[in-house]
C-alpha cells in the first residue's frame, strides 16, 4: 500500500509539473506571439505617417533603421522596396494572404512556420497612400524552438522539482500509511486514525464479531466431533482427495500401532499398504463405497471405505474400521461346531444302523441279539445325550428358554448332583463328598445344576477306580467359592488351554470308551460366562484336577 501512494503521489507531481511547464512555455509563446505583432502594427503606423508626410516612398524608407523586415509593394502586387533583398529580384507579393487581405480590408496579418529553421516569421501589411502596400515582418523562435533553447534551464528545473516530488511523495506514502499498519484489527474502535476509515473498522468489528461466533461453534463442533471419535470403538480415518490423512481416532492409531502427530498429513497406505486398504482408499477416492476384510496381529477387521462428495466432486474419503475378529472366529467356531456335530452325530448312527441291518437280514445268532440290541441302546443314549448337550449349549448361546433366576443352593445342588452320579461311581469304587456350608446365591437353577452335574462326571470318568471326588462349598474373600476336586489321571500341559473348546478331548478312544461327548466343559464354560463366574483350574497328570468356580460379590450370596 505504501508503495502504491508513493507511486500515486510522485507520479500526479511529475505529471502536473510537465502539464504546468508545457502550459507556461505555450502561454508564454502567445504572449512573445502578441506582442509580436503588435509592435509590428506600431511600427508600421509610424512609418506609414512619416511616409505620408514626406510624400515619397522607397527612397525615405532607406533611410529608416529597423531591425524588422520591411517592404512596399505596390497595388499590382511588385515589390517597390526590400530593406534585407533586391527588390527587383523579387517575385510578384499579390498572392501573399497579407497582402490580399490589406488590400481588401486595408491591413492584413499572416503567420508563416519553417520547418527547417524551426522559426515562425509574422507579417503585418498596411494599406498606405496611393493604394501601395506597407509590409513590415519579424522572425521569432517556434513553440518547439522556444522549447528548445530553454530546455536546459526546463530540465533543471524539472529534475529539481522531481527529486523534491520523490522525496515529499516518499514521506508522505509513510505518513498516511503508519497510522493504518499500526491498526490494531482486534478492537477496531480503539484506533485513533482517519474518519474516512471508520465505516471500515465498523465493518472489521462486525466481522470480528461474526469469526468469532464462527470460531465458537467450529471449536464446540469439533470439541463434539473429538469426544465422539475418541471414545469410539471403531477406527475412523479421514483423507483429502489426494489420500492425505486429515483425522484419525484413537482407535485407528491402536490398531496401526501408529504415532498420530507423524501419522496427520501422510499418505493412507504410508500406514498401512496392505491390498485390502489400498482397494478400498482406491475405490472411495473414485466415489465407490467399498469394504474388504484386513487382518492385523491376528485380528481381523472390516474396512468400509466412502467417499466425500460435494456437488457431484469427491472431495475426500471416510474409512471406518470394524472389529469383527469375535464375528470371524464365531463364524468359524460355526462352521467347526457344525462339521463336529455331523461328525459326532454320524458315529453313533452309522454303529445303531450297522447292528440293526445285521439283525434284519437275520445274520445275527440267537445269544448274539442281546449283545446287539444292548450295542445299539448304548449308541442311542449317547446319541440322546449328545443332542441334549448340543441344545443345552445352543439355549446359553442364545440365552433362548432360560427361566427367572431364583435363589439357588449350592450345598444342596451339589449334593443332588452327586446322588443321581452315585450309580456310576460305585462301578469304579469311587468316594463322593460334599463339604461345606450352604450358600445361596441368585441363579438359573438349570444352569448351575448343569455345570455342578458335568464337573463331577467328568471328575468321576476321568479318575482312578477307588480314587475320590469332593465338592467343597465356602467364602473366599467374601464370595462364594464351589472346588471340585479328584484323584484321576489329571491333565497334560499341552491341552489345558483346550479343554474348554467343543468336542476337544485329551484322549479320543478313553472319551469313546467312558462315553464322553466333549461338550462337558464347554457348558460350564458357558454357564460360568452367563453368571459371571471366574473358573480356576490345576491339574497334575496321575494326581488329579481341580475347578475352582468363584461367583461375584453381586451374586446376592446368603448363608443358608
Amino acid at each position: 500500500m505504501t508503495k502504491r501512494i508513493f507511486r500515486s503521489i510522485f507520479l500526479t507531481s511529475l505529471a502536473a509539473l510537465i502539464f504546468a511547464s508545457a502550459f507556461i512555455v505555450i502561454t508564454l509563446y502567445r504572449i512573445y506571439e502578441t506582442d509580436a505583432i503588435n509592435e509590428l502594427k506600431i511600427e508600421a503606423a509610424y512609418i506609414s505617417d512619416l511616409i505620408t508626410q514626406k510624400q515619397t516612398g522607397g527612397e525615405f524608407l532607406k533611410q529608416v533603421y529597423s531591425g524588422d523586415r520591411i517592404t512596399l509593394i505596390a497595388e499590382n502586387g511588385s515589390v517597390m522596396y526590400d530593406n534585407m533583398a533586391d527588390a527587383s529580384s523579387m517575385e510578384n507579393h499579390a498572392n501573399r494572404s497579407e497582402i490580399a487581405e490589406a488590400l481588401m480590408t486595408g491591413e492584413g496579418e499572416s503567420y508563416r512556420y519553417s520547418d527547417t529553421l524551426s522559426q515562425m516569421t509574422i507579417y503585418y501589411a498596411l494599406k498606405i497612400h496611393e493604394g501601395n502596400i506597407l509590409r513590415v515582418s519579424k522572425t521569432q523562435s517556434s513553440v518547439l524552438g522556444m522549447l528548445w533553447d530553454v530546455l536546459p534551464m526546463l530540465l533543471i528545473i524539472i529534475l529539481s522539482t522531481a527529486l523534491l516530488s520523490y522525496l515529499i511523495a516518499r514521506y508522505m506514502a509513510k505518513h498516511i500509511t503508519a497510522p493504518i499498519n499500526a491498526l490494531n484489527l482486534d478492537s477496531p474502535f480503539n484506533n485513533d486514525i482517519y474518519d474516512e476509515l471508520s465505516p471500515l473498522l465498523t465493518r472489521i468489528e462486525q466481522q470480528n464479531k461474526d469469526i468469532k461466533k464462527q470460531m465458537l461453534e467450529i471449536t464446540e463442533k469439533q470439541r463434539e466431533f473429538n469426544v465422539v471419535t475418541k471414545n469410539m470403538r471403531e477406527g475412523l480415518i479421514l483423507l483429502s482427495a489426494k489420500g492425505n490423512i486429515l483425522s484419525i481416532n484413537e482407535s485407528a492409531v491402536k490398531i496401526f500401532q501408529a504415532d498420530i502427530e507423524k501419522t496427520i498429513g501422510n499418505h493412507i497406505l504410508s500406514v498401512n499398504r496392505s491390498v485390502p486398504m489400498y482397494r478400498v482408499f482406491e475405490g472411495a477416492i473414485n466415489g465407490i463405497n467399498t469394504e474388504a476384510l484386513l487382518t492385523i496381529n491376528n485380528k481381523h477387521y472390516q474396512l468400509l471405505g466412502s467417499p466425500v462428495v460435494s456437488k457431484a466432486r469427491t472431495l475426500g474419503a471416510v474409512i471406518l474400521l470394524l472389529d469383527v475378529t469375535d464375528k470371524h472366529s464365531a463364524e468359524r467356531s460355526r462352521r467347526e461346531f457344525t462339521a463336529n456335530v455331523s461328525h459326532e452325530l454320524k458315529t453313533p448312527l452309522t454303529s445303531i444302523l450297522g447292528y440293526a441291518e445285521i439283525m434284519k437280514n437275520g445274520l445275527t445268532k440267537p445269544e448274539d441279539m442281546q449283545r446287539f440290541a444292548g450295542r445299539i441302546h448304548y449308541e442311542a443314549s449317547r446319541l440322546l445325550s449328545l443332542i441334549d448337550d448340543i441344545l443345552e449349549l445352543s439355549q446359553l448361546d442364545e440365552k433362548a428358554k432360560l427361566s427367572d433366576k431364583e435363589p439357588v443352593d449350592l450345598y444342596s445342588l451339589a449334593e443332588d448332583a452327586l446322588s443321581r452320579l452315585k450309580s456310576i461311581a460305585d462301578k469304579k469304587e469311587i468316594t463322593l463328598s460334599v463339604h461345606g456350608e450352604h450358600i445361596v446365591v441368585s441363579g438359573y437353577r438349570k444352569v448351575l445344576d448343569g455345570m455342578l452335574y458335568n464337573l463331577c462326571d467328568n471328575a468321576i470318568k476321568y479318575n482312578i477306580a477307588g480314587g475320590n471326588v469332593a465338592v467343597r462349598i465356602d467364602y473366599k474373600d467374601y464370595k462364594p467359592v464351589v472346588t471340585v476336586s479328584d484323584t484321576g489321571i489329571g491333565i497334560p500341559a499341552e491341552h489345558r488351554p483346550h479343554i474348554f473348546e467343543r468336542f476337544y478331548r485329551i484322549d479320543k478312544s478313553r472319551s469313546k470308551e467312558i462315553g464322553g461327548t466333549g461338550l462337558g466343559l464347554s457348558i460350564v464354560k458357558h454357564g460360568a460366562m452367563l453368571h459371571e463366574i471366574t473358573i480356576d483350574m490345576n491339574s497334575k497328570e496321575n494326581t488329579g484336577t481341580t475347578f475352582k468356580l468363584t461367583f461375584p460379590r453381586n451374586s446376592e450370596a446368603l448363608k443358608g
